[in-house]
Order: structure tokens, then sequence, then C-alpha cells
């Protein structure tokens, strides 16, 4: 089983999760398949007489009751499967889908220039590979914007001596930016 690979080469989504995750829907379905036996088992596990007229007297005071009976316990096997289901859906959702609005969040907070952040998990979200990578990268980021103010300061420096001077430094410090950003592209 070979899925989406992390910058570091590892699974995104966990092998044991992903085996826990079966497990579970597979736990869930056996269970709703014994509450269906055992409720056709009391409806229908009643011993029949000997003779054909009193098995035929049995089973036609049995009919009235039986299509309810059938109806009840597939009923209550959808419900239980298809509620169940449900719930493994949210716990999924709860434990991959939130940790990338968490990452959605930082990147917004990033586009309107409130100063980026790491991201964090809980234990047990999905995907981790995704966070350490992210965060290296906030890191690189970080370090490459100190680079570029400490250029556009060692420019600044130069604004009081002649203009060809400063300006020249500057354009120099802008080419250095301009070099670094284009990385990002």
């Amino acid at each position: 089983m070979s899925g989406p690979q992390a910058a570091g080469n590892g699974p995104l989504i966990h092998r044991q999760y992903v085996s826990g995750l079966l497990l579970r829907l597979c736990v869930t379905f056996a269970g709703g398949v014994m509450i269906l036996f055992v409720i056709l088992y009391f409806a229908l596990s009643r011993p029949l007489p000997g003779d054909y007229t009193g098995v035929f007297h049995a089973l036609r005071s049995l009919s009235p009751f039986l299509r309810p009976i059938l109806a009840i316990s597939v009923l209550v096997y959808a419900l239980l499967a298809c509620g169940s289901t449900s719930a493994l859906c949210v716990f999924i959702l709860h434990k991959v889908a939130g940790p990338l609005y968490r990452m959605e969040l930082v990147l917004d907070q990033y586009r309107s220039g409130v100063p980026t952040r790491t991201v964090s998990f809980r234990n047990g979200d999905q995907i981790q590979a995704l966070a350490q990578a992210f965060n290296l990268w906030i890191g690189t980021l970080r370090r490459d914007r100190q680079r570029w103010l400490a250029t556009m300061k060692d420019a600044e420096r130069y604004s009081l001596q002649d203009e060809a001077t400063c300006r020249a430094k500057m354009e120099e410090a802008l080419r250095k930016v301009a070099e670094d950003m284009a990385r990002y592209h």
C-alpha cells in the first residue's frame, strides 16, 4: 500500500492509522450483523410441531409478524451501520481536515501581513509530515526575511552620503533581495 509521500519520504497518513480505521469499520459492521442475527434468531427460533398441519398453522400464525420483524431488524442494522460509519467519518475529518484547516488559517494570516507562526498538530492528528515541512518553510522564510532586512539596513546607511553612492547601494540591495525572492516563485 503506497500512498502519498511527504517531504521526508514517509507516508502522509500512517499505515497504522489506516489499519485501525479499517478495523473499526469491520467491527462496526460485524456488530450490526450480530444484532441482526440476534433479532432474527429470537423471532424465528420457535420449535415447529412434528406433523404437516401443525407446521402449516405455526408458519401461518408467524406470517403476519414476519414482515415487521424483518423490516425492523434491517432498519436497526442500517441505522447502526450508517450511524457508526458517520461517526467514523467525523473522526477522520477531525484528524485530517482539522490540521489542514489550522494550516489554512496560518496561511491566511500570512497573506494579511501578520507575522507567520509555526503550526503544531494535536497528538494523533494525521499529516504530521506536512506540518514539519510547513514549519521548515516558515523557518527558511524567517531567515530570508532577516537577511533582506539586514541588506536593506546596510544600504540605508549610505543614504546620508552622496546621491550616486546611495543610489548604487540601494540598487545593489534591491537586486540581492529580488534574487532571493525569485526562489519563492
